[in-house]
């Protein structure tokens, strides 16, 4: 069995491969290949980011190992911890484990198209998703997000957001607002509920806009966020669509995955079913 191990490069420390090379022979790559039977991502969904576009290409199925700040694809997967994705290993190579097809978003801008598995953010969570880059790798993983939310809900001043598509209630939403996400998978940012209903092989992405109110609403309501508790709040606009497109007063920074991947405008679409991916 060809199996193709990709590390990510700027981790410290390195995460323990021997469990995996004790199961079957392991070829460290930088990139996926088309002659592998199965890529193993040692990372998290940064990692995974960066590399799929070329795992849409090749199509081989990817089995990520938890080792990032965050880890919300491999967690829609039921994998949570390394031991995880090594039971779902032992069962691929003993041919026992399943492959599916799972849904990624685009976004599509003066960037070109990028490829995102989790979620895309415009707004406040954007600058979460910044302020939580500048904090070293060790706090990252111990509620980084969680902290650069709070930096964000402190500093961040909201903007006029303009939000069109095909299942937007009215056809456009255009107003000042703190925040659009718009997910694949039911949590980002290592766990934080924001659209708990999302499905990986529904053919839409999950759109969350939060208009305007004043801060301290927006801090009480927080908790609620964090369990997956908003859906239903009267300041939440919360649908689904196969594409948005998104504008504001003046670029403003998109991040999706926890990587920056540039300014608005951009259009957000659905890619069904284009990510192979081995699980139980």
């Amino acid at each position: 069995m060809h199996v193709v191990a990709i590390v990510n490069p700027v981790r410290s420390p390195r995460p323990n491969t021997k469990p995996f090379e004790a199961v079957s022979p392991l070829r460290f790559q930088d990139a996926p290949s088309a002659e592998a039977d199965l890529v193993l991502l040692f990372g998290g969904d940064g990692t995974l980011n960066r590399h799929l576009r070329a795992l849409v290409e090749v199509q081989v199925p990817v089995l990520c190992v938890p080792s990032g700040s965050g880890n919300d694809f491999a967690m829609a997967h039921g994998v949570r911890v390394p031991e995880d994705a090594l039971a779902v290993f032992r069962d691929f190579v003993g041919g026992k484990a399943q492959v599916v097809q799972r849904d990624l978003g685009t976004i599509t801008g003066e960037h070109g198209l990028r490829y995102f598995c989790c979620c895309a953010n415009v707004g406040m969570d954007a600058d979460a998703a910044r302020r939580t880059n500048a904090l070293p790798n060790w706090l990252k993983e111990r509620g980084g997000y969680f902290l650069g939310g709070l930096g964000a809900m402190c500093g961040y001043k909201a903007e006029k957001l303009k939000v069109s598509g095909d299942r937007v209630h009215g056809g456009e939403l255009s107003e000042r607002g703190w925040f659009v996400s718009v997910s694949n998978t039911p949590t980002f940012g290592g766990g934080l509920k924001i659209a708990p209903q999302a499905k990986l092989d529904d053919g839409f992405l999950d759109v969350t806009y939060c208009r305007e109110v004043p801060r301290r609403e927006l801090l009480w309501h927080y908790p609620k966020i964090l369990r997956g508790k908003h859906i239903g709040l009267e300041q939440l606009h919360v649908f689904r669509s196969s594409a948005v497109s998104i504008e504001t007063e003046s670029p403003q920074p998109i991040f999706a995955d926890g990587e920056y991947i540039g300014e608005t405008p951009c259009e957000i679409a659905v890619a069904p079913r284009v990510l192979k991916v081995a699980t139980r």
